[in-house]
């Protein structure tokens, strides 16, 4: 029997989160007005058609009051962050290294990371090849905010070579062990580098393939501080995340803005558009064809976003596997419209067949 059910959430704080918003609300996005669905798929409860608070506005396509009467708070999945520092010897020069410190030691501090973990390692001079000995971080993975990470980060200083394919290796290892323990989590590797991978054949071209090798459930983001940055664009084309993060050096001040800039991006791309799955009552089996988001931005009438596995055109929603899902992800423009309506909320609703219809 399909589960009739609606979880909330409020966007206030969801969208404080994000700072690479984009764009204003347009209801073309979303495919409310697409008849595509084929209404009530078993769901709602006679004689209590209670919408949990949900204005479903003028819905044409079969999600209504009738299907949904209990609501929950919906909520974003985990995001587990594992930073991979470059401290080589030329992190040393032009305020690169006290600039990367105080952005991290800030970030982690930051209680706008909260609903984040993170863990740190740093490269190393002493068995530096060895992928399993970056496996093992200074900081475990630790909740945020945390004031745990300077005492440890303070520690450390410039020091060696650029050895960036062992210890993107070894950042993905530990990765791949949080994604073990967190299912249906959402986790990424950060790489902070000030230059070009040259020890321990780390070379570009490898790098990039060790990023890429994970790409597809694992992204690497790269943020790169200095001059010597051409190649990292490529490093984050192939770990998923499309360009690197460039941070100049020319003046302190704006190197330090900048990085702490470049975290907050990161922390609203990982945080801003993935929710976990609708829990069913004990007992009970939710229908994946029968699982709608509807997002109401403030003051307005609730829009159905039209599920689109491929995310082709940018707009809907989909599961991140439609066989076996562990969450639901809006599509990128989706997304940014939802981030830019400034207020709002997203309702999961279950019980009327999926708007769009779910590829089996």
């Amino acid at each position: 029997m399909a589960i009739s059910r609606v979880l909330s959430f409020g966007l206030a704080s969801f969208v404080a989160l994000s700072v690479a918003a984009c764009g204003g609300f347009d209801g073309s996005l979303f495919g409310g007005d697409n008849g595509n669905s084929n209404g009530n798929n078993g769901g709602g409860s006679a004689g209590n058609p209670d919408p949990g608070g949900v204005n479903f506005g003028d819905q044409d396509g079969g999600v209504n009051a009738q299907c949904a009467t209990s609501t929950d708070k919906a909520e974003l999945v985990p995001v587990y962050l594992v930073f991979m520092i470059d401290r080589s010897g030329s992190m040393s020069q032009n305020s690169k290294w006290p600039t990367i410190v105080s952005g991290l030691e800030t970030f982690f501090a930051d209680p706008k990371s909260a609903g984040m973990s993170a863990s740190i390692a740093f490269f190393k001079s002493t068995d530096e090849c060895n992928p399993a000995s970056y496996a093992n971080p200074a900081v475990a993975m630790t909740a945020l905010p945390s004031s745990v990470f300077k005492a440890t980060i303070d520690t450390y200083a410039p020091n060696g070579g650029t050895p960036t394919l062992p210890a993107l290796r070894g950042a993905i290892q530990y990765a791949q062990q949080q994604q073990q323990m967190h299912t249906g989590s959402k986790v990424a590797v950060v790489l902070a580098t000030d230059g070009i991978p040259n020890d321990c054949n780390s070379t570009v071209q490898n790098v990039t393939a060790a990023a890429a090798g994970v790409a597809s459930t694992l992204p690497t983001y790269v943020i790169g501080v200095g001059d010597q940055l051409q190649s990292l664009d490529t490093i984050a084309a192939g770990g998923g995340t499309t360009k690197a993060f460039v941070v100049g050096i020319q003046n302190p001040q704006q190197t330090a803005s900048d990085f702490e800039n470049a975290l907050s991006v990161i922390r609203g791309a990982t945080l801003s558009c993935e929710f976990k799955m609708p829990t069913p009552p004990a007992g009970r089996t939710l229908d994946i064809n029968s699982v709608n988001v509807v997002f109401t931005p403030q003051g307005g009438s609730g829009q159905t976003l039209t599920y689109n596995q491929s995310c082709m055109g940018g707009a809907g929603w989909h599961y991140d596997d439609p066989h076996n899902p562990s969450k639901i992800v809006l599509c990128q423009s989706s997304c940014n419209t939802v981030q830019a309506a400034k207020g709002g909320q997203i309702d999961v609703v279950t019980g009327c067949a999926t708007l769009g219809g779910v590829p089996r």
